[in-house]
């Protein structure tokens, strides 16, 4: 019995292969499929070169990392879980050189350094790398190439650190230590260890770095002993994850989540295929019935006929997943130098089958549909069904699974949704009101206009259910592409109207003092300073970080390190109260903070909640009173984490100062004299932030390139989906209106005149949906106000009109192959 539904079903999946609804159908699923099988075979990858990256440059077993020296008994305590340990200690530091200047980690070794691995040096840059023990003598510094070609040196010159010279005596390759300052990050130089005591720089900047072996037993009692004793410090290990898993899971999460733009679009023409499938299943399920066979029967054929669909699909998928694949880790290798293309077969085929998972959920409701079937379906084609609804509840549990998986940032995703949901809402009512008062206004003329408004009325429930499909996919792809581009322009220019073109990121009192004094000297704007200390959370509610939450977040990463704690006695006027009561001035109870708005929604944090900070080696419990976000319009330095200025007076703590400055082309060669003085001041320019935008907008367009062709495949599919959903519908009416006397010619006018005004209605939605869903992300994420180029809005409105208009009336010229015969035949 088997094998006879087998063939018949097999018989049957042939004969409807190249029906349109069926490749519309492949073509869904193929491109989903790719998207995902992709997307997890490169974050599989990414991941796997972060292991060997943790193995290979962590330089020991275990790095015990943090601001201040370790004491005697802390050493003593140290040394019990390892037999060896080393010290390095790393600054970030700017090296001058002939009115030059570069910013570079500056890394002091003694002559125990590596402990594991290989360093290597050469004696220029165009001699083979040696192997080197040890570090650089006294006076000696080594820098990578980088800095060479930065700096315009030669082996011999003698560069500024401070008001010490140091002669530049070897190239530095590469260092065994070296994790999360891979070759593509900061710039190298090494000194000696007893150099870096004679610089004298303020104990507070510099990161103490202990290198130690140890067993895997040791290593847990290792961190045991930190939690307990050093809980600001971090330890990086050969048996635990790399620093940047985290980072690259949430680069997953949030390309997942953005899939979802993706299933609502696939939903919305799987709910348009499904109008035709549907009938097609149950009239043959019908049939099946009348010759005597079981209800049961239609349904199997059913299922084995979808299961072939899915079998022939898969290694069509597979292949151009894995290629593209390969196509991204070449792109991913100017990041990741050592990362390698694997053939991943299992995760192939297990993502592949969670995706089929999906689909069968997608298309239970024609399978649904198929136990209510009778023969007497043959006779009453039009009886209502709930399967249509059905589709719509199967899509929204699908899309809500992805939202769930995905999603790291409860905020982010439910403006994403939320945006979604307004625009669908938008969308219905522009249809209805232009539909509506277009037939109205018009009812009282003559001609094909009228005639095309008053028939599209008439379809009123059709027509829109079609505009909205294909509006959502116009306003997806047009906010995909146009939000990039405005978000560049408009955060460059708002950056160079309030912060200048310098901006100081971290300068200590005495330096800041300096920088006052230099700028008044050489005429130079101070635009903005405001003061900060460094805190690091260890723990939320008396839980640490690691109980508090295991779901990676971008600010849970960010909390995990120090942060800028800012102190005020005021609401600073660049932020808004969200929540609570800011502090009054001279405010007794100094434990009390206000945290950024959107900090509290992604960690689900709420008034009343409490953080413990570790500050200067000294342990401080807050607690949440107030939430508050960024406003424009008094420069952009802003901090997450705010206090009350007499907060200070039980705090001891190294402060630091954020600033901005102006400088004029002639000023810019006077910044190697303030950094030669001051050579651990942070400073960056506005073109140098620029930059940085700009590149990573580059890599963010390509990404968001290749995710648009997919958006753009999925409209054209949504398109013809629509089309192919009321083809029969449409060859209905152009066979009554030639049975009054008129033209195929007239038919096709008509046709013309319904989807240029079906493209001026999707147009008009999807540029109101993406300007509205701008102005909330914006001002949400960002508080600026959305101001888009009305001139490449009025450029896209065009190519929507002329692209929807051109696409409908090709794909609809089948229903223009009807005639007064076939419409007494139907009858």
């Amino acid at each position: 019995m088997l094998n006879h539904h087998m063939l018949l079903a097999w018989y049957y999946f042939t004969q409807e292969y190249r029906q349109p609804h069926q490749q519309l159908l492949r073509w869904v699923q193929a491109i989903l499929m790719i998207f995902i099988v992709t997307l997890s075979l490169s974050s599989n990858s990414i991941q796997k070169y972060l292991e060997g990256n943790l193995q290979n440059l962590l330089g020991a077993d275990a790095v015990l990392t943090q601001k201040d020296k370790l004491t005697t008994a802390q050493l003593t305590s140290l040394s019990n879980f390892s037999d060896n340990v080393v010290k390095t200690m790393q600054i970030n530091a700017t090296l001058t050189f002939n009115d030059k200047w570069q910013r570079s980690k500056l890394k002091a070794v003694g002559n125990d350094y590596p402990l594991q691995g290989k360093l290597l040096t050469s004696t220029s840059l165009q001699s083979p790398a040696t192997e080197t023990n040890g570090g650089p003598t006294a006076g000696n510094i080594w820098l990578d190439s980088r800095l060479f070609a930065s700096l315009t040196l030669s082996i011999g010159d003698a560069i500024s650190i401070g008001e010490r010279a140091f002669i530049v005596s070897r190239v530095l390759i590469h260092e065994p230590d070296r994790l999360m300052e891979g070759h593509n990050v900061a710039m190298r130089a090494i000194i000696n260890v007893d150099d870096m005591e004679k610089l004298a720089f303020p104990t507070d900047l510099i990161q103490n770095r202990y290198l130690v072996t140890a067993s895997k037993s040791k290593i847990q009692q290792l961190i045991e002993w930190q939690q307990a004793q050093l809980p600001a410090a971090k330890i990086h290990h050969k048996n635990g994850s790399h620093p940047l898993a985290s980072f690259w899971q949430r680069t997953e999460n949030f390309l997942g989540l953005a899939s979802i733009i993706l299933f609502f679009m696939a939903a919305i023409a799987i709910e348009q295929i499904a109008q035709v499938h549907l009938k097609k299943e149950q009239y043959f399920s019908a049939i099946c019935m009348s010759l005597g066979a079981s209800k049961a029967t239609g349904l199997q054929l059913s299922l084995i006929k979808w299961f072939i669909n899915i079998v022939l699909l898969i290694p069509v998928v597979a292949i151009l997943s894995i290629s593209l694949h390969w196509l991204v880790i070449g792109w991913l290798s100017e990041t990741f130098a050592e990362i390698t293309w694997q053939l991943e077969i299992w995760l192939t085929a297990k993502t592949v089958a969670t995706c089929v998972l999906l689909f069968a959920v997608f298309h239970s409701p024609v399978w649904l549909t198929l136990c209510q079937t009778s023969v007497a379906k043959l006779f009453h084609q039009n009886q209502k069904s709930i399967s249509l609804a059905l589709i719509k509840l199967c899509a929204l549990v699908v899309l809500v699974f992805v939202a769930v998986k995905y999603s790291d940032n409860g905020l982010l995703t439910l403006m994403l949704v939320g945006s979604i949901s307004i625009t669908i809402v938008l969308m219905a009512a522009i249809s209805w009101a232009v539909l509506s008062l277009g037939e109205k206004a018009t009812q009282q003329f003559s001609g094909l206009i009228p005639f095309t408004l008053f028939m599209m009325k008439q379809r009123l429930l059709s027509k829109s259910t079609q505009m909205l499909g294909i509006g959502l996919s116009t306003f997806l792809l047009l906010f995909t592409l146009m939000l990039l581009k405005d978000l560049g322009d408009t955060m460059v220019s708002y950056q160079r109207t309030h912060d200048g073109n310098v901006m100081i990121s971290q300068a200590s009192q005495p330096q800041m003092k300096a920088i006052e004094q230099w700028s008044k000297q050489h005429n130079i704007s101070l635009r903005q300073t405001k003061p900060y200390l460094y805190a690091k959370v260890v723990k939320i509610n008396n839980q640490t970080l690691s109980e508090f939450t295991q779901k990676p977040s971008d600010s849970l990463a960010t909390l995990s390190n120090a942060i800028r704690l800012h102190w005020s006695e005021k609401l600073p006027k660049n932020n808004r109260l969200v929540q609570g009561a800011w502090w009054q001035k001279e405010a007794k109870n100094w434990q009390q903070i206000s945290l950024e708005d959107e900090v509290m929604t992604d960690l689900g944090l709420s008034l009343g909640d409490e953080l413990t900070f570790i500050i200067h080696q000294q342990s401080y419990t807050f607690t949440i009173t107030a939430s508050h976000e960024f406003k424009p319009g008094a420069g952009s330095i802003t901090f997450w984490v705010q206090m009350p200025q007499t907060a200070l007076q039980h705090i001891n703590a190294p402060q630091y100062n954020m600033s901005s400055l102006e400088l004029n082309e002639d000023q810019w060669p006077l910044l190697s004299q303030l950094w030669e003085n001051h050579p651990t001041i942070r400073m960056v320019s506005l073109q140098e932030l620029t930059k940085q935008f700009d590149d990573i907008l580059a890599m963010i367009t390509k990404v968001i390139s290749g995710f648009a062709v997919m958006i753009i495949l999925l409209a054209i599919i949504v398109i013809l989906s629509s089309i192919n959903a009321l083809e029969s519908k449409e060859k209905k009416k152009n066979s009554v209106i030639m049975s009054f006397g008129f033209l195929k010619n007239t038919c096709l006018q008509l046709n013309i005149i319904e989807w240029l005004i079906t493209a001026l209605i999707i147009a008009i939605g999807a540029i109101a949906g993406t300007y509205i869903t701008g102005m909330l992300i914006y001002q949400s994420q960002f508080s600026l106000s959305y101001q888009p180029d009305l001139f490449i809005l009025f450029i896209t409105l065009a190519i929507i009109l002329s692209t929807v208009t051109l696409l409908g009336v090709y794909a609809s010229r089948h229903s223009l192959k009807s005639s007064v015969k076939q419409l007494m035949a139907d009858i």
